[in-house]
């Protein structure tokens, strides 16, 4: 069966997009499903840092766009049922287009079921980007939110310039929604700005599942995987696991269900 392919897609770095990425895939993982996670951030953080690939990988994102033989995959998590394609740093959009990635995906799409692009943190404008490429290749889009500089300003600004992809350029993707990441319950910003959420027009897009602020994400850094893996029940990988499985429910509902 065709994989799904998500896009966790922010507007800014620093937000939990990778760490999120690398979780989410974890707790597919933990599940039993085939899930690969592509690095198409010039920062490579998700590959480079977050799964510590070598930097000289033999094969990157950059030959998963350029050739067309059977991709050279890293295994991660439970079974090694995450496979990952590493990110470049020397990753550019010269000689691509909106649809570059989704053509890439299609050698690969029945392998596996569920595709996680791990996409750079820049808005979607007028200039083609790696963002709006992968949007493209998508199936649905998340976000994650700092609730420290949370702007519902920014968030509909998101959500328009999608709908402008969607009425111009014929984006087929749903976008599912944002949820916050990072975050520290008893805070006074925490609460006003999920408050401010669950009350706006957009309330139907907030995930109600969050992810906590913990200290144990450093550790799955160094160590090269998700906390879900490494630490089963550690409170961060509980909330990965709540969040992913309202994220299987939001595509059950949306009628795209793998």
């Amino acid at each position: 069966m065709k994989a799904k392919v998500i896009s966790i897609f922010t507007q800014k770095g620093g937000v939990g997009k990778t760490v999120s990425t690398i979780n989410i895939s974890g707790v597919l993982a933990e599940m039993g499903f085939k899930v690969l996670v592509l690095d198409v951030d010039s920062q490579a953080n998700a590959s480079l840092i977050g799964y510590g690939l070598d930097p000289d990988s033999e094969y990157t994102i950059i030959d998963f766009f350029q050739k067309s033989e059977t991709p050279i995959y890293e295994e991660r998590g439970k079974d090694g049922n995450v496979k990952i394609i590493a990110g470049s740093i020397d990753l550019i959009t010269s000689g691509l287009n909106k649809d570059s990635l989704r053509k890439a995906i299609k050698k690969v799409e029945n392998d596996f079921d569920y595709i996680l692009i791990d996409c750079p943190p820049k808005p979607i404008n007028e200039e083609l980007s790696f963002g709006e490429i992968a949007v493209f290749a998508s199936d649905y889009i998340i976000c994650p939110v700092d609730y420290d500089e949370f702007s519902l300003d920014g968030l509909t600004k998101l959500i328009i310039a999608i709908n402008k992809l969607k009425t111009k350029k014929g984006l087929k993707a749903e976008y599912l929604g944002f949820f916050f990441a990072k975050v520290e319950e008893q805070t006074v910003d925490f609460k006003e700005a999920y408050k401010e959420l669950s009350e706006s027009p957009i309330s139907t897009l907030l995930f109600q599942n969050y992810t906590r602020k913990n200290k144990y994400v450093r550790t799955s850094i160094r160590e090269g995987e998700s906390a879900v893996f490494l630490k089963p029940y550690n409170p961060i990988s509980m909330d990965y696991r709540k969040l992913t499985h309202e994220l299987l429910s939001k595509i059950k509902i949306n009628g795209k269900e793998a």
